[in-house]
């Protein structure tokens, strides 16, 4: 190898090892920085909320109860609706709108959510239980 490529091999690892020693600082940086964003972010009054939506997205155990608890509701609001069409139809055009509006929304979410659990499945996650057949079930673990 002639000097002069041996110079500019050794001026390129100088270079290299500079890079990598900044690289190095940087990266110490921005861990300071997200561990002093993490303790910012502790006191904040709506932290438990981040602990459900967690529990909802991961935990089959959450996820039957919140479902358990929506049939359920859609259960009782079936009479309920059928009362108020029939023995109330003025207040049931108001109401029927808004609670139609409120359904859709929550159609819309619901899909989404679906998807996204879907989506967290196919990242290798566990599926979730299979549906039982008997008419009620406590959820595992309770």
């Amino acid at each position: 190898m002639s000097p002069d490529a041996a110079a500019e091999l050794r001026l390129l690892r100088a270079e290299v090892t500079a890079l990598r020693g900044h690289v190095a600082r940087a990266g110490a940086e921005v861990s300071a920085m997200r561990r002093h964003m993490t303790i910012q972010q502790a006191p904040v009054p709506h932290g438990w909320l981040r602990h459900v939506v967690k529990d909802l997205e991961t935990d089959p155990h959450v996820q039957y109860k919140v479902h358990l608890y929506g049939a359920v509701y859609w259960l009782v609001n079936i009479p309920a609706v059928i009362l108020l069409y029939l023995f109330a139809p003025g207040l049931w055009l108001k109401l029927g709108i808004f609670i139609t509006l409120l359904y859709s929304i929550y159609a819309n979410f619901a899909t989404d959510y679906g998807g996204m659990s879907a989506a967290m499945a196919s990242f290798g996650q566990a599926p979730l239980p299979e549906i039982p057949v008997e008419s009620h079930v406590e959820a595992p673990g309770d």
